[in-house]
């Protein structure tokens, strides 16, 4: 979901390779809804690597014409009001990356694309990395970094989540994690050691109990 703050400081080789795992995720063939898409780089990618029918949601309306230049399908919604427009299991994948931060009320959007979508993929910058915890015992301010480059009173994000945090709302929901996968500066896996300081981004494939 995009509101017009710039994004351009976060390293761009973090999001293709979020991008890749999130493809690789994926089936085949498959439907998937792609909620703050942005100018439509996954679902193109998506369509032309793995013959995926996708949709995705926008509000940003540069980034839903780009989409269309793109030619691929996209709705101009805002994401704080819900899914309720779309059935239950209408997709196979409901993705939502880089935006849970962003949300209003995260809770209740994770809900509906638990209702959405048999399976969602959620993938969000860790404010638990040691550099941002570091950056604030020694400055004693709030902290910024690669994934979370803007300041405290000009930042989209309103909520600043842990890799433990989000682990730890899957299960209040009532949700189950399918897969984990971690992104650092120089590897990504579902194995790195101490994931909620080492890993600088989290992708979680997560589905209904």
């Amino acid at each position: 979901m995009s509101n017009g703050a710039p994004q351009t400081r976060t390293p761009f080789h973090q999001f293709e390779v979020g991008f890749n795992i999130i493809i690789d995720l994926i089936t085949p063939g498959t439907r998937v809804l792609d909620l703050g898409c942005g100018s439509g780089t996954l679902l193109q990618r998506l369509r032309d690597e793995k013959d995926v029918e996708g949709c995705g949601v926008e509000l940003d309306q540069a980034k839903v014409i780009r989409c269309i230049e793109r030619g691929v399908r996209v709705m101009a919604l805002d994401l704080d009001q819900g899914l309720e427009g779309f059935p239950d299991l209408s997709y196979e994948y409901v993705v939502l990356s880089r935006t849970l931060q962003q949300l209003v009320n995260p809770e209740r959007l994770v809900k509906e694309m638990l209702r959405v979508a048999s399976k969602s993929i959620i993938a969000f910058p860790n404010f638990g990395h040691w550099r941002i915890l570091l950056d604030y015992v020694v400055t004693g301010r709030t902290p910024t970094s690669d994934a979370y480059p803007d300041p405290w009173y000009n930042s989209p994000d309103i909520h600043r989540i842990t890799i433990s945090d989000f682990r730890d709302f899957v299960k209040k929901i009532g949700a189950k994690i399918e897969r984990e996968i971690f992104i650092t500066e120089d590897i990504s896996g579902p194995s790195i050691f101490w994931p909620n300081r080492r890993a600088e981004w989290g992708c979680f494939q997560i589905s209904g109990s």
